[in-house]
């Protein structure tokens, strides 16, 4: 059985009205059940045919048997502002003949082998294929993690009673191993050599995929991405970069504010953050193609790290402003707002940025699955260039933070998704058909360009592992940033999928 509560507020992406969907208007019904190795998973979902939305689909799958493994809620084009809450909902046990409720030691026993098993599907341990360089720290998470059994297992399984979870994780650490790591290099995903039933499953799955990267718009705004010759993502100049007008009095002050804030600033080490973020900011308003997205961006970010450095200099934690740094730093933030607002694109980002405020509580959701998404992409050193790495990890730092909290959520979001989008599309599908990513044979036409030529299928594995051993971080960062990283959630269940697929023995 599902429950639902409450009421949902959706945004007409053409027209801009707010609807209200009441909780009352859905019923769910088992729509799919398919059979897997804990048992089935079952596939709840409650559409409404609304006048003016359209179609409007509730789903949340079961598995294993009690427990939730999958939620997702598709408005179509429009916003969904706040959701209605819903969940799996189970009748308590028939109490005993001393009045106690009580769980069957069987049944008890059996969730605690399923949770057993669906861990260590997933992850392993790290000698197993991880490297280990003593004088870095000991093993390299090139796949991300470590991973905790309990909170591993706690995050999925929020239906569980926690001393089935417990249990679960004593036995997987009964070997005293604690830190954990995901079981995703390419011969996980060997091609099956003959067309045997699984085969369909994987092609379906590989369809799926397809349509989902055939849906994905182009990036049109920072952060852009692009594969080097080294074969590592790098940071790209982005998609909207233009050369300015020739006589731009705006640029022109902007430019000179800027250049009088890093004269102040040159000749101290103190405020090094400060500093760093002024430089980026220069390079971006000086170079002959400008973006207006990445001035954005960038100027959130020297707004964020302003405000972080007054705040520790008024607590002593850091020496004062070197002479009138104060007055340049607020007149170039003044003018940076009027050069963004200036643009009609610019205007159109500032005010998008509406969307990405948050709750208190509803931050913290938003931070601690950046943090887990960072992570796992800062430790990917054979994937990501030390640019995309910093990138990643500084825009999870600033969610919830700065003058403008619901502007450094925005940049975030901006960040992950490029990013993920682009991976996506790095892979391509045709490296599913063909087995490039499943350990086969090379693609030369996944890819644009000459990257491949260099990289060929050691770069699409690296991809593909990357995107499988997170499929849980883009759940949690579609399920806690809103309606624009929706699709995350669906690319996540469709790696999922895939992962749980196994060759016959």
């Amino acid at each position: 059985m599902v429950y639902v509560n409450g009421t949902a507020h959706i945004r007409h992406a053409q027209s801009g009205q707010v609807y209200e969907i009441d909780a009352d208007m859905l019923d769910f019904e088992s729509v799919s059940s398919e059979e897997r190795s804990m048992g089935p998973e079952t596939a709840y979902s409650a559409v409404v045919e609304h006048p003016e939305l359209g179609q409007l689909t509730w789903s949340i799958w079961e598995y294993p048997i009690g427990a939730e493994n999958y939620r997702e809620t598709d408005v179509g084009p429009h916003e969904l502002l706040n959701n209605l809450e819903f969940g799996l909902e189970h009748e308590p046990p028939d109490p005993d003949e001393d009045g106690d409720e009580r769980i069957d030691e069987e049944d008890r026993q059996a969730q605690i082998d399923a949770l057993v098993e669906w861990f260590f599907e997933r992850y392993e341990d790290p000698a197993q294929r991880l490297p280990y360089i003593s004088a870095e720290g000991g093993y390299q998470w090139i796949y991300g993690g470590p991973y905790d059994a309990r909170e591993e297992l706690a995050e999925n399984f929020p239906d569980l009673p926690d001393d089935v979870i417990e249990a679960a994780v004593d036995e997987i650490e009964s070997d005293g191993l604690t830190d954990w790591a995901p079981v995703a290099s390419a011969e996980d995903y060997d091609q099956y050599e003959d067309n045997e039933p699984d085969d369909l499953e994987v092609s379906a799955i590989a369809r799926d995929l397809e349509d989902l990267i055939q849906g994905l718009p182009e990036a049109v705004a920072e952060p852009a991405f692009e594969v080097g010759g080294d074969g590592l993502i790098h940071m790209a100049i982005p998609p909207d970069a233009t050369t300015p007008d020739a006589n731009n009095p705006l640029l022109d002050e902007l430019r000179e504010a800027t250049q009088d804030l890093l004269h102040e600033l040159n000749g101290t080490n103190a405020h090094t953050d400060l500093l760093n973020a002024v430089q980026r900011y220069h390079a971006t308003i000086s170079a002959d193609s400008i973006s207006i997205s990445q001035v954005y961006s960038r100027g959130i970010r020297l707004a964020n790290v302003g405000e972080a450095t007054e705040k520790a200099i008024a607590r002593d934690y850091l020496p004062s402003f070197p002479l009138s740094v104060e007055a340049h730093l607020s007149s170039v933030l003044d003018l940076n707002r009027a050069y963004i607002m200036a643009h009609p694109e610019g205007r159109r980002i500032a005010e998008n940025s509406a969307a990405y405020q948050r709750t208190p509580s509803d931050t913290e959701a938003m931070r601690r699955a950046a943090d887990d998404f960072a992570d796992a992409v800062a430790s990917a050193r054979s994937l990501f260039a030390d640019d995309v790495r910093e990138l990643v990890v500084q825009a999870s730092s600033q969610i919830g933070h700065g003058p403008q909290p619901g502007r450094s959520n925005q940049n975030a979001a901006h960040t992950f998704g490029n990013l993920t989008r682009f991976i996506l599309k790095q892979v391509g599908t045709a490296a599913l058909f063909t087995g490039a990513a499943l350990g086969g044979a090379a693609i030369t036409g996944s890819i644009p360009g000459g990257a491949l030529a260099a990289t060929g299928t050691e770069y699409i594995n690296l991809c593909w592992s990357f995107l499988v051993a997170n499929a849980s971080a883009l759940h949690a960062i579609a399920a806690s940033f809103g309606a624009d990283l929706s699709w995350m959630s669906s690319a996540a269940h469709i790696l999922e999928r895939h992962k749980a697929q196994k060759p016959d023995s």
